[in-house]
């Protein structure tokens, strides 16, 4: 298992070099540990103390509704972390539970020696904390704009929505999402093997094509009429 590759494809070391990654893990006090599937890494209401980074395998993570039936709200792989926003706001406490889905590694680190200076004073920690400013920030505005797709009930109609408004902002019909499929499920809120169903059946209704982040508008005036009907 290379570390310092699965490492690159997290948000908090974007544009790290492997003998940074290496050198501020002196700092972080890391420490890994493997799980099998069925195991609940993390629960809704705890205190968040360290950030889990999955370097592979794949976790859900679930909320338990009033009635007592679990919802799924997202899903992680490699790459993919969890506590990295509770950890800063609120009352710092899990906002849902994570359970390994397929047998994982997961890295953790301590929220403390995310936000404490490190006593060497190392530009490595400075980048680190402005990767997790980026982060806040970039989860914000997701916040800010998402609340839109939440209030549409179906999953084409959220999809549309999203791809059309992509469309109008980026005026070509080949659009960048900007964010994984699983990124894209969690913020439409809804789950990700319903969410790619979804997008299979559009693709086969000859509306899109799509390629990792990258969606081609095949029938622009369908994709629209379906976002303006979006309720």
């Amino acid at each position: 298992m290379n570390i310092f590759k699965l490492l690159k494809k997290n948000k908090l070391f974007y544009n790290f070099e492997d003998k940074e990654i290496n050198k501020i893990f002196d700092c972080l006090h890391g420490h890994i540990n493997k799980y099998s599937r069925g195991r609940v890494v993390a629960e809704i209401g705890a205190p968040v103390e360290e950030i889990g980074i999955l370097l592979n395998g794949a976790a859900v993570k679930f909320i338990k509704k009033p009635n007592g039936d679990l919802e799924n709200c997202g899903e992680l792989f490699a790459g993919d972390m969890f506590g990295e926003v509770e950890a800063y706001t609120g009352d710092r406490t899990f906002s849902s539970s994570v359970v390994i889905a397929e047998e994982a590694t997961v890295l953790y680190i301590s929220v403390a020696t995310i936000v404490r200076q490190c006593s060497n004073n190392c530009p490595c920690h400075q980048k680190l904390l402005e990767n997790v400013l980026s982060c806040l920030a970039e989860r914000i505005d997701t916040m800010g704009v998402d609340a839109k797709y939440l209030k549409i009930k179906s999953m084409r109609g959220k999809i549309s929505k999203l791809f059309y408004d992509k469309y109008l902002a980026q005026g070509t019909e080949v659009i960048h999402l900007g964010f994984n499929r699983n990124e894209m499920a969690e913020y439409l809120n809804v789950s990700r093997p319903s969410m790619s169903r979804e997008m299979i059946a559009m693709r086969e209704d000859g509306i899109i094509k799509f390629r990792k982040d990258e969606i081609e508008i095949l029938n622009v005036d369908e994709l629209q009429r379906l976002a303006n009907e979006a309720r």
